[in-house]
């Protein structure tokens, strides 16, 4: 017994001395080049020695702190003035960490699938963006994707300037809200680039998030219980015979095989759209950097349950500003384009989940909300134009963020009025005027048979007169719901007009709720 106690000491005091012996260290996203936001109280942390004194200083100014038990420690610095390169210097009793280029600016992150994470290289005039991209004042970091504990390392987490040797593979969306930025502030611009393709809202939001409300809560619920049933055994049989599959498959499509069908990966703690997945791994790898807002592009996986996500993505937003210690931090996002090929039985779905956007855009405070209708391509769910999706979030950003008094909205519907056979629409964001390149396209209109038909549709000021000769006593007017559209009304600063409808009856999705 004696033994074993003197054993216990000395792995006890081993274990003091490894502890007060811990290096100063910064969070990761500390590094050179990083871009810090200006007149914010911005957040740095670290780790070091447990319960020693922490100062960090940059701009003449200084900070102190103690780290905690476990030698983990936050300093909130004071507002900042933008420009750099600035020194910035920690350090505790024993060691001193600096960092030579510190640059004070603008800072945004880009979240979201596929659509936000399309590469500048391979948008429309997307070469010709990197050979003109000179300006050092745009920095990016990649958040690299990880699909659970354990995964293999896919990157790093290093500042980097959007120039011609870095950027063709930023964002193409970031890219171009980032050069409207700077080019009109004219102040260093950083991007947080954090998506992954495929995911859903759920996997970007904490498992206790999820679970505080009924409507998302059946998300974790059914996942959860699922993979319990299965069991681990049989999951990671199933992951081993997913591998061999996914390798076939990519053999095939390099012997030039187009018609092969990709296997699915099952569902478990290995696969990176489960919910709560990208949180833990990808998202809190950057929590709580100081940010002015966030840019989002992201709904194509929830189409399908569309009335689900006007509760989701509202909660994932809360969540956000919550984890960023940002209550009003500004969210912008991308309202889904056109699309043919949305869902398998042609179903329209991809309206739905429009109408939930919308519907966050008019519910949640702060946000903004760039409509792409026109800038979808029928056959593909991953349109190339996406210097205008760029442009079109950085107008909201200057109006909503920066106090610029310049158009940012399309036209939003907000009244309907029947007489006889007709029904006039009323909207907001009008300008000076409505307007239409062609005769107005994507109006439908039905009676009590709730039966919607084509519609003949005219400008009369800042309103739009609806009919059909089929439809004698209209009650329910919808523009653009479907999930590919020529819908086409704009008002006069050229912005289109988002899809709507004037009825409340029930959805399609309305019963898809996990």
């Amino acid at each position: 017994m004696k033994l074993k106690a003197l054993f216990s000491l000395i792995l006890f005091v081993w274990s003091c001395l490894l502890l007060d012996s811990q290096n100063l260290a910064l969070g990761e996203l500390f590094n050179e080049g990083v871009v810090l936001q200006r007149n914010a109280k911005v957040l740095i942390w670290g780790k070091a020695t447990p319960t020693t004194s922490i100062t960090v200083t940059i701009q003449g100014k200084m900070a102190q702190t103690t780290t905690s038990s476990s030698g983990e420690w936050k300093i909130t610095l004071p507002k900042l003035k933008e420009g750099g390169p600035y020194l910035l210097s920690v350090y505790d009793k024993n060691d001193t960490l600096k960092i030579n280029e510190v640059y004070v600016g603008e800072v945004w992150i880009a979240g979201g699938q596929s659509n936000m994470g399309f590469m500048l290289q391979n948008a429309d005039n997307g070469k010709e963006a990197i050979e003109n991209a000179k300006n050092t004042n745009i920095r990016f970091v990649l958040v690299p994707y990880k699909a659970f504990e354990g995964d293999k390392n896919r990157g790093d987490m290093n500042w980097r300037t959007a120039t011609t040797d870095n950027v063709a593979k930023m964002s193409a969306v970031g890219y171009y809200f980032a050069k409207e930025l700077q080019q009109k502030l004219n102040v260093p611009i950083g991007i947080i680039c954090c998506y992954k393709g495929g995911s859903g809202a759920e996997t970007w939001m904490s498992r206790e998030s999820l679970l505080k409300n009924p409507i998302i809560s059946p998300i974790v619920e059914k996942y959860e219980t699922q993979f319990e049933k299965l069991g681990k055994e049989r999951y990671y049989e199933l992951v081993s015979k997913y591998q061999k599959d996914e390798k076939l498959y990519q053999d095939s499509l390099a012997n030039g095989f187009k018609s092969v069908v990709r296997p699915r990966e099952p569902m478990g703690e290995q696969n990176y759209n489960r919910p709560y997945g990208l949180y833990n791994t990808m998202l809190k790898r950057v929590i709580p950097f100081t940010l002015r807002g966030a840019i989002w592009y992201q709904g194509e996986h929830n189409s399908s349950r569309a009335a689900q996500y006007r509760t989701l993505f509202p909660a994932m937003i809360d969540e956000w500003r919550s984890d960023f210690e940002n209550p009003q931090m500004p969210f912008l996002f991308v309202q889904l384009p056109g699309y043919a090929n949305a869902d398998a039985n042609n179903r329209p779905i991809w309206p739905e989940l429009r109408e939930a956007q919308l519907l966050t855009l008019q519910k949640v405070k702060n946000t903004g909300m760039a409509v792409t209708i026109d800038l979808g391509q029928k056959d593909n769910i991953h349109p190339t134009h996406k210097e205008p999706v760029g442009k079109r979030l950085a107008a909201i950003a200057f109006h909503n963020v920066y106090g610029m008094k310049i158009p940012y909205s399309g036209p939003i519907y907000k009244s309907v009025k029947f007489i006889e056979n007709k029904a006039t629409i009323g909207f907001d964001f009008t300008y000076d005027g409505l307007r239409s390149e062609t005769e107005l396209a994507g109006f439908t209109i039905c009676g009590e048979d709730q039966q919607f038909v084509s519609a003949k549709a005219i400008i009369k000021g800042n309103s739009v007169v609806v009919w059909s000769d089929s439809v004698q006593k209209p009650i329910a007017v919808r523009y653009g719901w479907a999930n590919w559209t020529e819908a086409n009304l704009k008002n006069s600063a050229g912005f289109l007009a988002s899809p709507f409808r004037t009825d409340n009856f029930p959805l399609i999705t309305d019963s898809s709720k996990k």
